[in-house]
Formats: structure tokens, C-alpha cells, sequence
């Protein structure tokens, strides 16, 4: 199917042809527009051909009736067209808006993390204003073009001639409108996606702008780039207004040269007096359409690229399998694996961001990820916690690859507890049972989880004491919270549910001492019961306890094994190593490196 021009992907085929129905009515419904719109010729011509020269006042009464009548209709069948085509924009809607969202979400590829499609929705927007607009309008009257001019033809050849050479020579202004502008319209719909995209980036990390005295420079970095992408945009829009008033222009002189043309073949007495006013008209009917299909090109070009875009989303996009059609496995154990995993660069020649990691874990350890900054530990993190899929290389639990376990089903197994804590808007109780309500959950079993979670997490007398309590509601990532707060409380979130693997990514770093004591307690507690910890961490105090130790060095592994022997390994001379980096250098942990060895 096509739509705008373009071949619809067979990813957005199925909710095209859902409106199918819709277009047929509206395709009909302009038939009896364009069919109506000939009404007016008609009246001109009886009134100047019939009334004026027998002076017939009775006939002229029953012309306006009929031609207000025929207007009248015309109006009508025109706005049910225009709600016809804005209820297909509401099915499209319907049918893509949560795919699309889904599939967004979904988006876990790693190597294409730094390119993912933050614009997807606003091109969909694009796409469904295209179709209730006037673009779609202006394709269904094009097919009528040439039927105006064959009535031309039928009031006098040479006026139809002229409709035709007209109809031909704004058509060769459109295509050329079209091959100017194609590219320029895709470079600045790029543009301003990025411009936006770099706006809503900023302005989440506000706070620390201006607390680092940088907001001058980063108001004038970013209005130097919306600069550029409405540069684009205006130099787009001028070629558009270019076309259009050469559009305009040549419509109006070729309508004025139907006038004299007709009024000369009047003179030769070749058509009456009332085919003067009939031949203009006619020819300014003939046009309107490309005029309009001009005038909205815009538009057209942006529904165009966002019909290829969200074609190579909802293809690329890992597929999403609805739910009771994937088997089910069970309920994992927390065994994990790990074989040759390598994550890519985002630029293509870059090193990559991990590279052949393999290790093993058995359900109950506590595995420490330590390694300095920029070493790979936070990806390592988001893989094995199912955020990002891998490049290279699988990650299996209890023997089965992530990705043939049903993602949400999963998530339920992991506890992840980012660096950021990523709290939603909503209540403190929502965050925490990660909005188990809106999955359809039985809220007696979700309170109770949460219950637990929160007591586990040794975080519950610290959501009483708050106003609101389990009912306080906070805004994006816990505004309303401390730094320290909405870790603890995106701990007792990682612990809803009871997981059976954990990934902690430096869940101390924001904790006081009774923190610090109520996540090493946590940590215990969910090992009792036979779940798997992995926690990036640079302090020694909560790795004392840990079965086994991971170092990363630049993306890849360095060192794996028990606690005791990794760390007399970093505390052995680096002499004996054969490593020329301290300890600290190596782990970035200076309580790990032992003293008397910095």
C-alpha cells in the first residue's frame, strides 16, 4: 500500500489498511465534491446563456435555489470528508501509538543506544496531522484534475488545451519543488529533532548548570544549534514560498488568459457569453489541487520520512512477543553466564565498550564489579540487568538466553538499582512496586510487597516519617527527595518482588552510615535466600562479604576469582605483577589497594 507517495514498510502495513474503509469513504465523498464543484459553471452559464438574454426572473429564483442547494451540500460533504480523514488520524493513533512506544522502549541494542529514536512520536504526530490535513485532501481532488479539464474540452478545445498546458506546467513546478527540496527537508527535519532532543537533555540537568555558573555558555550552545536546524528550516520553507507564489502566479495568469481566451472565442461567436466565466472558473478548479499539494509539501515531506522512519523502528526494534504467546519458563534460579559479551562503540572505528567478558555465577554469591572510571563497569551493569542487549556474545540465566525469555516476565526476577535511582512520577508506593497496579496486579499483594520490600530495604520508618508517607507522590527521578532517600527507596524497588539476581550499580554512593548499614543488611538478607548479587562498588566495606571478585580494565576483564586471591593479587608490588599501574589505578579503589601499596 501506499500512502503520501511513498511505499508503506510492512511493519506499519496492518494499521494502514486498518484505514482503508476510511480513505474509500473519503475518495467517494471527493467525488461528490469535485462533482458538485461544477455547480457554480453551470449557474454562470445559464444565468449569462438563459436568464440574462430572456430576462426570465423565474428561472433565475429556481437556479439560485438549486445552486445554494448544490453549495450547500458541497460544504457539508466537505467537513465529513475533512472528519472522515481526521478519524482515520485517530485510528492510526489507535493502532501505532502504543506499538510505537513500546517498541521505543523496547529499543535496548546497545550499539545503537546514542542513536535511538527520541523523535519517533513527534514524527508520528507528523504523519497523523498530515493525514487529517489538507496534504491528504489535496491527494484525493488530484484524480479530478483531469476531469475539469475535459469538461474544458467540452465548452471548446482551445480552452481545454489551455487547462491542460496549465495542469502541465504546474506539475513540472511541483516535481521540481519536490527534487529541491527533498533532501534539505530531511537534513532540517534532522535538525530540529536534534535541537529539541539537546533541549530536553539540558534542561534535566538544570540545577547543576547553574550551580556550575554554566548557563550562559549552554544557552548559547544550544540556541546555536536550534539556529542551525531553523536556518534549515527557513531556507525549506523559502524554496517551498517560492514554488508556491510561482504556483500562484501562473494560476492566476493562466486564469486571466481563459478570460481573454474565452472572451475571444466569444467574439468569433465559437462559445456563448457565459462559457467566458465558465472557462475561468473551470480552469481555476482544474489547479486548485496542485496549488494545495504545493502549498502543503512541507508536510508531505515530513509525513514521507516519518512513515520510513517508524518503518525501520518498529523493523529494527527487537521484536515484542504479546503476551501468553511466548512459552514460559520457569522461575529462575539466579545462575548466570556470561560468554564472550562485547558491547560496541557508538561510532563505528571506536574501541569497544566491552569486549570478550565470560565469567559464571552460582545463585547466592555476591560477586563484586570493581575497575576505574570509564572501565566498563556501569555497561557491564546495564547488560546483565537486561537494560541493553549486547553486540557480541550472550548472557544466559539458569542456561536460557536473556532474550528468549519474555522481557517484562524477566524484569521480575531482577532487582536493578541504577547509579541515578530513576525514580518515575507518581507515589513513593507506585515507584516501589514499579507500578504493579497498572500491570492489573491484586492490590492486597501489592501492598504487602511493598511492605516487605520497603523493610528489607530498611528504608519503611523513613517513608512513614515523610508527609504523605507510601502516598507521597514525587516528581521525575525524586525531585521531592534527598540524594540518599531515593536511593534507598529505588533499593526497596530493586528488592520488590523478591529477585533472584540483583544488580547493584554503586548503590552506596549517596548513603550515610545508617545507609550503609540498611544495604549491607539488605544484601544479606536477599543472599539468604539464595539470590545472586552483583554490585559495582568502590568501597571495601560492602565487598568484605563477597564470594568473588570482577575487575575491568578498559572494557574488558582483568582479573576474576575469589575475594582473598584478587586482592592479594592488587596488593602484590607491581613489580611482581608485571603491571606498571598501582593498585588504585587499577580498581580506582583505594580501600581495596591495602595500605603501604598506593
Amino acid at each position: 500500500m501506499r500512502l503520501f507517495g511513498v511505499s508503506v514498510p510492512p511493519a506499519l502495513d496492518a494499521a494502514v489498511a486498518s484505514c482503508r474503509d476510511h480513505f474509500r469513504l473519503a475518495a467517494a465523498l471527493s467525488a461528490l465534491v469535485n462533482i458538485l464543484y461544477l455547480a457554480p459553471t453551470i449557474y454562470m452559464m445559464q444565468v449569462y446563456d438563459r436568464v440574462v438574454p430572456t430576462q426570465g426572473t423565474t428561472t433565475l429564483i429556481w437556479l439560485t435555489v438549486l445552486i445554494a442547494f448544490a453549495l450547500a451540500t458541497l460544504v457539508a460533504l466537505d467537513a465529513l470528508r475533512s472528519r472522515v480523514m481526521l478519524r482515520a488520524s485517530v485510528r492510526l493513533d489507535n493502532q501505532l501509538a502504543q506499538t510505537i512506544l513500546d517498541h521505543t522502549m523496547n529499543r535496548r541494542d546497545a550499539g545503537l543506544a546514542g542513536r535511538a529514536p527520541r523523535q519517533a512520536m513527534r514524527e508520528f504526530d507528523n504523519l497523523r496531522q498530515a493525514v487529517a490535513g489538507t496534504s491528504a485532501i489535496a491527494l484525493f481532488d488530484i484524480p479530478w484534475t483531469p476531469v475539469y479539464i475535459l469538461v474544458a474540452f467540452l465548452v471548446h478545445p482551445a480552452i481545454g488545451l489551455l487547462a491542460a498546458v496549465a495542469s502541465f506546467i504546474l506539475l513540472g513546478i511541483t516535481l521540481a519543488n519536490e527534487r529541491a527540496n527533498r533532501a534539505t527537508g530531511l537534513v532540517a527535519l534532522q535538525a530540529m529533532g536534534n535541537a529539541y532532543a539537546a533541549q530536553e537533555r539540558i534542561a534535566q540537568r538544570a540545577e547543576v548548570i547553574r550551580a556550575l555558573g554554566m548557563r550562559k555558555a549552554t544557552v548559547g550552545r544550544l540556541r546555536a544549534e536550534r539556529e542551525r536546524g531553523l536556518h534549515l528550516t527557513m531556507y525549506q520553507q523559502v524554496e517551498n514560498g517560492r514554488y508556491a507564489s510561482a504556483v500562484k502566479f501562473c494560476r492566476l495568469l493562466l486564469q486571466s488568459l481563459a478570460l481573454g481566451l474565452g472572451a475571444w472565442l466569444a467574439v468569433l461567436d465559437q462559445i456563448s457569453a457565459g462559457s467566458i466565466i465558465a472557462s475561468s472558473v473551470l480552469l481555476g478548479r482544474a489547479l486548485q489541487p496542485i496549488e494545495a499539494l504545493v502549498g502543503s509539501w512541507a508536510s508531505i515531506t515530513q509525513a514521507r520520512q516519518a512513515i520510513q522512519s517508524l518503518g525501520t523502528l518498529l523493523t529494527d526494534a527487537p521484536a515484542i512477543c504479546p503476551a501468553g504467546q511466548r512459552f514460559e519458563l520457569p522461575v529462575p534460579n539466579g545462575a548466570l553466564s556470561v560468554r564472550d559479551m562485547g558491547v560496541d562503540a557508538p561510532d563505528p572505528g571506536g574501541s569497544p565498550l566491552l569486549a570478550d567478558i565470560s565469567f559464571d555465577v552460582e545463585p547466592g554469591e555476591l560477586i563484586g564489579i570493581i575497575g576505574p572510571s570509564g572501565a566498563g563497569k556501569s555497561m557491564l551493569a546495564r547488560v546483565i540487568a537486561g537494560a541493553l542487549t549486547p553486540d557480541h556474545g550472550m548472557v544466559r540465566i539458569d542456561g536460557a538466553d536473556m532474550l528468549d525469555w519474555e522481557a517484562e516476565r524477566l524484569a521480575l526476577h531482577i532487582g536493578y538499582l541504577p547509579q541515578d535511582a530513576a525514580l518515575l512520577p507518581g507515589t513513593i508506593a507506585e515507584n516501589i512496586s514499579r507500578f504493579a497496579l497498572a500491570r492489573g496486579d491484586a492490590p492486597e499483594a501489592v501492598t504487602a510487597a511493598i511492605l516487605k520490600a520497603a523493610e528489607i530495604a530498611g528504608v519503611h520508618q523513613l517513608i512513614v516519617a515523610l508527609p504523605g508517607g507510601y502516598d507521597r507522590r514525587i516528581g521525575w527521578g525524586g525531585e521531592e527527595l534527598s540524594t540518599g532517600q531515593r536511593q534507598r527507596v529505588a533499593l526497596a524497588r530493586a528488592i520488590y518482588g523478591d529477585p533472584v539476581l540483583f544488580v547493584l550499580d554503586e548503590p552506596n554512593s549517596a548513603l550515610d552510615a545508617d545507609g550503609e548499614n540498611a544495604l549491607t543488611q539488605a544484601i544479606g538478607t536477599v543472599r539468604a535466600r539464595g539470590a545472586t548479587v552483583l554490585m559495582v562498588t568502590h568501597r571495601a566495606q560492602l565487598l568484605s562479604n563477597a564470594t568473588r571478585l570482577l575487575l575491568l580494565v578498559n572494557g574488558t576483564m582483568s582479573m576474576f576469582g575469589e575475594y582473598q586471591q584478587v586482592l592479594a593479587a592488587l596488593q602484590r608490588p607491581a613489580s611482581t605483577r608485571g603491571k606498571s599501574a598501582t593498585p588504585r589505578e587499577i580498581t580506582g579503589t583505594p580501600e581495596l589497594a591495602g595500605p603501604g601499596v598506593h
